[in-house]
């Protein structure tokens, strides 16, 4: 157990699968007082609105593809997702739109930004309810991130952003 560190990436990897795994289709519904945050929602020119919510340690980026623009993309509008005062961070997505679609992000790291990288769907879970994709890593030079789609989709994609300690 001399080197512990190592195994906490491993641990949180298991952690995000685990909760997109769950079927919430199933539970009862508990009356709970919940004090909840307010999306900002920003829209873009091409009407792909995209909403943020950061609570502790959690970024939650709700998109919607729902245009596309004069070449055809179906693209959103950049996030700033500040990760410098943390050791990195990790990005996971769900949609209950099950369609064939591929999800794609890029990020704004020291002003240049990256080329596409494919969110790719999670083939080890098993939810009918939910299309999952696995989680990928950040940088800790992160400052913005953008999300398009191969097609415009039906409901949100919802991304989550999971920062580390620094």
């Amino acid at each position: 157990m001399k080197n512990h560190k190592s195994i906490i990436p491993y641990f949180i990897v298991l952690l995000l699968l685990l909760s997109n795994c769950k079927d919430n289709s199933k539970t009862e519904e508990k009356k709970i007082s919940v004090k909840k945050k307010e999306k900002v929602t920003l829209p873009t020119a091409s009407n792909n609105d995209v909403s943020v919510i950061k609570e502790d340690n959690i970024f939650v980026i709700d998109q919607k593809f729902t245009k596309e623009d004069a070449q055809k993309n179906i693209i959103g509008k950049p996030v700033e997702v500040d990760l410098s005062t943390t050791s990195g961070a990790m990005i996971s997505a769900y949609s209950t739109y099950n369609d064939e679609y591929t999800i794609f992000y890029k990020t704004l790291e020291n002003n240049s930004w990256s080329d596409w990288l494919e969110l790719e769907e999670n083939e080890h879970v098993d939810n009918p309810n939910r299309k999952v994709f696995s989680p990928k890593n950040l940088n800790p030079s992160v400052q913005k991130i953008q999300f398009k789609s191969s097609k415009i989709t039906k409901s949100e994609v919802v991304f989550r952003i999971y920062t580390f300690e620094k």
